[in-house]
């Protein structure tokens, strides 16, 4: 599988973005991980501007390096941003706790004049 910047959740709240490439014979490791807020979920959904992935030594805890343990996966996207997998439930929960709930949306520029 090609490296990947995968959206995982343990439920309301208790999300990660996980960065997923290879490491030795492992092509399915977490090299770094960032927490959850609007603002990051929001670049994550939109650009991925300001999700850095170049990461010359593993950044996670050898007991988190298996993206299962971070959660369910919820929306992977390649590094050019191209949406790999969605799970369409998982999805539309998440938009709703990090930006429906709040009164705003994932997609700041909608809206404007």
């Amino acid at each position: 599988m090609t490296a990947r910047i995968e959206w995982r959740t343990r439920g309301s709240g208790d999300d990660a973005l996980v960065f997923v490439d290879v490491f030795g014979e492992d092509d399915n490791t977490v090299m770094r991980q960032w927490g959850v807020d609007p603002a990051r979920l929001a670049d994550f959904l939109n650009d991925m501007a300001g999700l850095d992935t170049v990461v010359p030594q593993l950044e996670v805890d050898v007991n988190q390096r298996e993206p299962d343990l971070w959660g369910q996966l919820v929306l992977s996207r390649s590094q050019a941003g191209d949406v790999l997998t969605v799970d369409p439930e998982l999805y539309w929960d998440g938009i709703y706790f990090w930006f429906r709930s709040r009164g705003t949306d994932p997609h700041p520029w909608r809206g404007r004049s």
